[in-house]
Parts: C-alpha cells; structure tokens; sequence
C-alpha cells in the first residue's frame, strides 16, 4: 500500500518493483593476481563504490536528525546491504577497501554519501550496473532529504550530476562521429542490455520496443501529462511552476538517449496520449504527474543496460524531485531484492 508523504520529508514508498538482486557481499570473483591470496577476490568499481557508501550510513549517528531523516537512512542501509570486510581466513590479514569514517550526524552522513557517489560515477564504467542502480537511487534520495537540510551540498552534487551528464553525451556524440563508431557501439553493449533466460519470448519475433525507445516513449507520455495537469493547479503551485522545466528536461531525456543509444530506434511522438489519471482538478493533476514520473522511473530501469551511470543518475534525480513537487516525495524509487552471496550462487 502507498502512504502519503509526511510533512517533515520523504518516507519509504518503493512504488517501483525492480528486482535488482543486489548481493550484499557483492563479489566478482575475476581477475586473481598471483601476488594475491587465492581466497581473496576481486572487487569491481561498483561494489567498491557500495562499500565506501554502507560506511559512510553505519556511520551516521542514531537521534541526530529528524524522525523522517531517521527513517530515510534506515531504508538506505537496508538497500546498500553492509559493508565489505576481506575474508577472515586469508594467508595474510587485508584492510577492507576503505577506512571507516568518523561518525557523523545525519546532514552531514547524507551529504558524504552523495559526494562519494557523485565522484564515483567515472569508474562505473559505460553501462549501469544494478549495484550501481541501488546507489544511485539512494542518492536521489538522500538529495530530497539535502535540500531541507543542507541545500549547498544538494546543489553542488547537482551541478556535479549535471556536469556527468554533459560528459557523458559529448563522449557519445564524439564517438558516433568517429571511423571505428561502429565498433564502440558494440563494446558499449553488456549483457545487462539483454533480457535474461527468463524474460526471453518462446514464441515469434515480436515488434516490442528497445529498452531506450521506451524511455522516449514515457518521457513523451510525461510531457503530455504534465501540460495536461499544470491548468489544474493554483498559480503558486510548486508543480504547476515546475512544468515548464520539467518538460524541457524530459525533452533533454529525448535528445541525449539519441545520442547515447545511436542503434536504438527513435518512437514517434503523438498529440494525446492515454492516461492513468484523467486531470480535472488539483488533487488529480497532482495524481497524473506522480503516475508519470513512475513510468518515467520505470522506463529508465529498464534501458540501464544501455545507459552510463551519469546519465542514469542525472535523470533519476530529476524524476525524483519532480515526483516530490507533485506531493509524492519517496526515499527510494526501485524495491530492492536483497540476497546473501550463497543466494547469488
């Protein structure tokens, strides 16, 4: 069942099954050096960022910010799983991949979380892994608690997301105009991309749309609901002034999945879309642009596979944010699947 937001900030509503599957111990296992100990494997970028994250929240103290706050780092910690500490039974003792910090209160703890993740999404790599996607929907998080809190260091790691982003599409359009884009396509692909075992159709190729041309299609259906919604709203309403941005940015969405997935065809846009939520006055206004922005959410967990973790991250936050001017502030967007190694085997 979904609760209504309190008044003092964001509460736990993960509207948003998405399986992730995220392993707490979280290990590769690849790429054993001989000057390493056998038992000790190797961790990918992302579990090392998962890692520096659970222990900046273990360390946030218990009562140091309000009840909702509270809540909010709880369900974080329950997402990103503890941290990472070597195996007890190795020829010789390892340190764990970071020192654990000096406590903090929650501003602070929050706002370390979301530097570490920021600074972090370069050695991600070109394609969002689901470790990756837990982090980043933590971050969004974390940021709608941040601007009540501190909103310097919401807005710095913004600007930080932004500027990925930005990097992220001119890296893409770069490569599209070299010799060998061709090649650079194909490396970009992973098997994140493709649908598992499971999930594969037994019966005759069908016409269902790429992962990112159904990203375009719900930013498309956003758009429409948005200028659908807005007339239904006072003047003054953070929703209804948000609108104009908020459509520009679903049309950034539009631009830069072009760009960054060039092989994925581009859905045609139409005048009217059907809608969940039929807007005829200000509480169902409200109740089409949250219905939107999960569609959106949805959409873009889905095309992970073919999107860099900048880009993903970037425009979860703005999903986010607009969900909670629209009344319908969440701590997480995706429900996380939290299984132990032995699961994962």
């Amino acid at each position: 069942m979904r609760r209504e937001t309190a008044p003092d900030g964001p509460i736990r509503r993960t509207v948003l099954v998405g399986a992730l599957g995220l392993a707490t111990a979280a290990l590769t296992g690849c790429g054993i050096r001989l000057d390493r100990d056998p038992n000790l494997p190797e961790l990918a970028a992302d579990d090392l960022l998962r890692d520096a994250v659970a222990r900046s929240l273990a360390a946030i103290g218990t009562d140091t910010g309000p009840a909702a706050v509270q809540d909010a780092i709880t369900t974080f910690t329950r997402a990103v799983g503890p941290p990472w500490n070597p195996p007890e039974d190795l020829d010789e003792p390892v340190a764990p991949p970071h020192p654990d910090p000096a406590p903090m209160d929650a501003t602070a703890g929050l706002g370390d979380v979301a530097r570490r993740v920021a600074e972090g999404l370069p050695d991600l790599g070109t394609t969002t892994s689901a470790t990756a996607a837990v982090l980043l929907d933590v971050t969004a998080g974390a940021l709608l608690h941040l601007d009540g809190l501190d909103a310097d260091t919401a807005a710095e790691v913004r600007s930080a997301l932004a500027d990925g982003l930005t990097t992220a599409v001119q890296t893409a359009e770069e490569a599209a105009q070299s010799p060998t884009a061709e090649a650079a396509a194909g490396d970009r692909r992973t098997d994140d991309s493709q649908p598992d075992d499971g999930d594969r159709a037994t019966g005759p190729a069908t016409d269902a749309p790429t992962p990112a041309a159904a990203l375009v299609t719900a930013c498309y259906a956003a758009e429409y609901a948005y200028e659908r919604a807005a007339v239904h709203l006072p003047d003054d309403d953070p929703a209804r002034s948000g609108t104009a941005g908020r459509v520009g940015r679903l049309q950034g969405v539009v631009a830069a999945v072009g760009a960054l997935v060039p092989d994925s065809p581009t859905p045609s846009d139409r005048p009217a879309w059907d809608l969940p939520e039929d807007p005829h006055d200000a509480e169902t206004a409200r109740a089409a642009m949250r219905s939107a922005e999960d569609s959106v959410a949805v959409s873009l967990l889905g095309a992970r596979g073919s999107l860099p973790p900048a880009a993903f991250a970037a425009w979860l936050d703005d999903s986010a944010r607009a969900r909670s001017q629209a009344g319908g502030a969440q701590d997480l967007r995706f429900e996380v699947d939290q299984q132990t190694q032995e699961d994962a085997a």
